[in-house]
Order: C-alpha cells, then sequence, then structure tokens
C-alpha cells in the first residue's frame, strides 16, 4: 500500500513497485478525480494497481485500503497553510497508519518525513545547531556546487518558493557567532560523501548522487 499515491514523488514510488510487478492499493482523496489519471496511464496500473479512497484522519478508510498488504509506504502529507494543519493530520494521521498496520498485520512499514519538522515553535536550546548566515534557495546551492565541482551531474529545473527570508542568524551573529563559508562546508560534504560512496562515478569524469 502506498499512501498518497497521486503526489508527485509518491507516483515514482507506485510506478517503481509496478514496474517490479507488485499490487500496489493506491491511497487518494478523491478517485475519480482527474488529476490522478496520470496513475492509470502507468504501465502495470490497469492490472496491479487498485485506488482507493482514504484520508490520513480516517481510520477506518486506510484499514480497507492496508488490508491485505504485506508492507506500506507511508508518503502522504498534508499542503496546508498553517502550523495547525501541518501537526495534527502528520502526527494523527502516521498514528491511524501504524495502527491499521498492526491489525492487519503489515510486515514492513516504509514512511518519510518532511522539513517542516525543523520548526518546531519550542526546540529546546541546548544541543548542537546547524546554523547558516542566511537562507539559500535550491538553485543558488546548485550552481555553487557546479563551480566548485562541474563533473556532477546537476538538476535542471526547480520549484521555487517566496524571496523573503522568513529565519536569521541576527541574534547569533550578535552574541559573536561566525560561520564558514559555504564553499568551505561544500567542499567538506562531498569529500565525506566520497569516501562513504554516496558519490559514485558514472563515467571517466560524470559523478551522481546515490539517493
Amino acid at each position: 500500500c502506498v499512501t498518497g499515491a497521486g503526489g508527485y514523488l509518491v507516483s515514482w514510488v507506485v510506478k517503481q513497485l509496478l514496474s517490479n510487478n507488485y499490487t500496489v492499493h493506491g491511497t487518494v482523496r478523491q478517485p475519480e478525480n482527474a488529476k490522478y489519471a496520470h496513475l492509470n496511464q502507468l504501465e502495470g496500473a490497469s492490472h496491479n494497481l487498485q485506488p482507493f479512497k482514504a484520508d490520513l484522519l480516517d481510520y477506518d478508510s486506510l484499514c480497507s485500503a492496508i488490508a491485505g498488504c504485506t508492507g506500506v509506504f507511508h508518503v502522504a502529507s498534508p499542503v496546508p497553510t498553517t502550523v495547525v494543519e501541518v501537526i495534527e493530520p502528520a502526527v494523527k494521521g502516521t498514528l491511524n497508519v501504524l495502527k491499521a498496520c498492526v491489525e492487519t498485520k503489515v510486515k514492513r512499514v516504509v514512511m518519510s518525513s518532511r522539513g517542516a519538522v525543523a520548526f518546531n515553535p519550542r526546540w529546546p536550546t541546548e544541543g548542537r545547531y546547524i546554523c547558516m548566515a542566511h537562507l539559500t534557495n535550491p538553485r543558488d546551492l546548485v550552481d555553487k556546487l557546479r563551480s566548485i565541482f562541474p563533473q556532477y551531474d546537476y538538476p535542471k529545473r526547480f520549484i521555487e518558493g517566496g524571496e523573503e527570508d522568513i529565519l536569521s542568524s541576527e541574534k547569533l551573529q550578535r552574541l559573536g557567532w561566525s560561520y564558514r563559508p559555504s564553499e568551505e562546508t561544500l567542499v567538506d560534504a562531498i569529500g565525506s560523501y566520497k569516501k562513504t560512496g554516496i558519490v559514485v562515478p558514472i563515467g571517466s569524469e560524470a559523478c551522481k548522487l546515490l539517493y
């Protein structure tokens, strides 16, 4: 079973499962909605893909979708505009999925997380943190990486949000905190990835990230 099967990234999970001859139960909120039509176009969908109308906050609908499955990919996540709309569906929805998996005796569960966990308003003020002087967008980060490591393969299309900064390191800097240039941290990171095999060569020159 794959939750949130109609999403862009999740559709690729469904595609990979179908290509390996798995029978897939895919949960969507409204199976009849035209925006999910692309799922029916996937190879093997006519025989091995069964859509289920389900909601993360509706436990019974999840049980119906998960029943009979040996594994669950819980990838569904709301795309809300307020903190309240993030927390309840994410926490309660995940608990519903896990409870349904226990009840239906699913053997394995794969869960994905989301960046919103970084915005805990009551995060404790001790421990180790990774801080940055200012926000950067994906395009600028890729451009910087390409200037340092031109031999690697990089994304060419980006979906970007607003340009306004919603976070600031001003208070940290007033306390005397200093930061390393991003170029240095990127070089260190790529060096570590090479040692651990996360970055691998795909030819005489080009390389790619395994993710």
